[in-house]
């Protein structure tokens, strides 16, 4: 299978009116801007060539380009709005790289990787996935939760050659998520997808809790926030799917029925909680009472609590905390001793991807759809 060839659109062109500075040229810890940041992002993962639209501060902005192999698209009515840049960004890319002279050696596009520069969590290698899911044809973008706690598709994301009609005609501040709504739109999750920096204090939380890092200087905390934000927001897209009316569904006498599985699998958040608050846990000392779910909206509650609770005790914790032991103890007894960082990784993330397999089971002997996690499901194609 050919490679399809995809160019990045960088959208660099809002004034950046609430934050009160132009968010394209933030620095983070290594002293990048933004704006760069993407673009390197962009050719790492793979873009064939990076646009960028300028409008606010274009001078300066240009100025931070000037040694980046790009190509810059000044946009005079860039005060229009989001929907106004991808339309010249693309109109732009069609210029240059879809009506060339006969004879050029420049392959024709097949699709545009979409990228805004106020999105601090999108790197590389979340590029790196969209690209891989990019057949030539179907529209992949990022999902995420919003702030309100709504599922959202939208950009990063790639488009293909087909879209680009539509996406020259858009107008104001219009962007492409009517396409993602769309059938057949391919999904990968990007962890802090919520986060974009609109004002002084979506900067000062962002800097204050992932510190804004240097690339080669990650911190455990911030590793541990991302990988749990992922498989959390997949835990919770399967227990979305519950059926209320098969919760005592068991496929094997020896096997537990669905609803106490799907009461299972809402403990990971709450065992990180612990891990993070305690040095010892006694599975000698009674465990605090919990709730018991009977029906799917009573499970998803539930489990957007304990998944709040757990990233307050994370937040709250440092990378010398999180390479400190921690045990378990039964009958006077150590019967677990490992660094807080590998208890995580372990007894909370792998085990919870282990009972969600299991879940996963239940749900096509059930014929429950499946929802897509690391790309889309059989389901979903």
């Amino acid at each position: 299978m050919t490679t399809p060839h995809v160019v990045g659109l960088v959208l660099a062109a809002g004034a950046s009116s609430r934050l009160g500075e132009p968010k394209q040229l933030l620095v983070n810890a290594a002293g990048t801007p933004a704006v760069v940041r993407v673009v390197r992002a962009l050719m790492t993962a793979g873009c064939d060539d990076v646009f960028v639209v300028l409008g606010a501060e274009s001078v300066r902005v240009a100025a931070v380009l000037q040694d980046e192999s790009v190509q810059l698209v000044h946009h005079a009515g860039w005060r229009a709005g989001m929907g106004s840049s991808i339309a010249e960004g693309v109109r732009a890319i069609r210029r240059h790289r879809m009506r060339l002279p006969a004879g050029d050696a420049q392959p024709v596009v097949d699709g545009v990787l979409i990228a805004p520069c106020d999105m601090p969590s999108v790197d590389a290698g979340h590029l790196r996935l969209l690209l891989g899911a990019f057949d030539g044809s179907a529209r992949v973008a990022s999902s995420y939760r919003s702030r309100d706690g709504d599922d959202v598709l939208g950009i990063p994301a790639v488009l293909p050659r087909g879209d680009f009609a539509w996406l020259e005609a858009l107008e104001g501040d219009r962007g492409a998520r009517p396409l993602f709504r769309e059938p057949g739109t391919r999904a990968v999750p990007l962890p802090y997808g919520s986060v974009d920096l609109d004002t002084p204090a979506d900067l000062d939380r962002w800097r204050r809790s992932h510190r804004d890092l240097h690339p080669h200087s990650p911190m455990l905390q911030q590793t541990a926030l991302m990988d749990l934000d992922q498989e959390f927001a997949n835990t919770r897209r399967m227990l979305e799917r519950l059926p209320d009316d098969r919760l005592d569904f068991t496929p094997h006498p020896k096997s537990w029925a669905l609803g106490k599985l799907a009461t299972h699998l809402l403990d990971p958040p709450y065992w990180a909680q612990v891990t993070c608050e305690t040095t010892v846990l006694d599975f000698d000392v009674p465990m605090p009472p919990k709730d018991t779910p009977t029906q799917r909206s009573d499970f998803v509650r539930i489990w957007d609590e304990r998944v709040a609770a757990c990233k307050a005790a994370l937040a709250g914790v440092t990378d010398e905390d999180l390479q400190a032991t921690w045990q378990a103890t039964a009958g006077g007894h150590v019967v677990m001793s490992m660094p807080r960082i590998a208890v995580l990784r372990s007894m909370v993330i792998n085990h919870m991807i282990h009972h969600r397999a299991q879940l996963s089971m239940y749900y096509r002997l059930l014929d429950v759809p499946m929802p897509g996690m690391y790309g889309p499901s059989a389901d979903e194609k």
